[in-house]
């Protein structure tokens, strides 16, 4: 497996950052590159982030997933590093798991993690209705096509454009990939109930998401001159 940039998002998790740092400052793996952007975090985290022995990128204000995706692109291209993964501090559990995710990368392009796995949320009929415009539109099978845990083989960095600051970027990431044919993997992953489920609850109000589910794939350009 590749150097790999593991970027994990933080916003207003001091009390999960505490308890989690030292686990992400002591990673087992040596190809395995933990990097903490903080995504403007109004409380500790910053101070917390900034004493600690790791990598690290602030935003002084919410730059949304799309900023911080954009942040980690900027990072592993300048250490050289083969492969991204994204994934939120509320996500994290230890680095025997992220290995876990990790190795999908070995027959994939873009690896994606299903929330749903493991979980036993009340059934959302309008999310379920996103996922299956999103579907058919993008020529995908996604089962949760808006999860923050995703990968991206840095061999194929250029192909992307990333114009969404916003949640937005998760949509850009999938259709761009299906639009250039790379190869994407969906795999089951560990995340908090109580998240998924503020998460379903607020997909009409998700910032950047709006325009997609209204069906204007148009606004997610592919690539450039493309």
């Amino acid at each position: 497996m590749s150097d790999v940039l593991a970027a994990i998002v933080v916003r207003n998790n001091e009390e999960l950052l505490r308890r989690t740092l030292d686990t992400i400052c002591h990673c087992p793996y040596a190809h395995v590159m933990p990097l903490i952007i903080d995504d403007g975090s109004f409380d500790q985290s910053p101070s917390i982030v900034s004493d600690a022995d790791v990598h690290f990128v602030m935003h002084e204000e919410s730059l949304g997933y799309g900023g911080a995706l954009m942040s980690a692109f900027a990072y592993a291209k300048d250490y050289s590093l083969g492969s991204l993964f994204m994934l939120p501090l509320e996500a994290f559990t230890d680095w025997d798991t992220v290995f876990r995710y990790l190795s999908f990368f070995q027959d994939a392009d873009i690896i994606t993690g299903n929330r749903f796995t493991g979980q036993s949320p009340d059934e959302k009929k309008h999310y379920k209705d996103i996922v299956q415009y999103f579907n058919r539109h993008a020529g995908l099978n996604i089962v949760d096509p808006f999860s923050p845990l995703k990968g991206i083989s840095m061999k194929h960095v250029n192909l992307f454009e990333i114009t969404e600051f916003s949640d937005a970027a998760l949509v850009q990431i999938l259709i761009q990939a299906a639009h250039f044919r790379l190869k994407i993997k969906e795999f089951d992953c560990v995340y908090p109930e109580q998240g998924l489920l503020s998460h379903l609850d607020d997909i009409d109000n998700l910032a950047g998401l709006k325009d997609f589910i209204t069906g204007e794939l148009h606004l997610y350009p592919y690539t450039k001159g493309h």
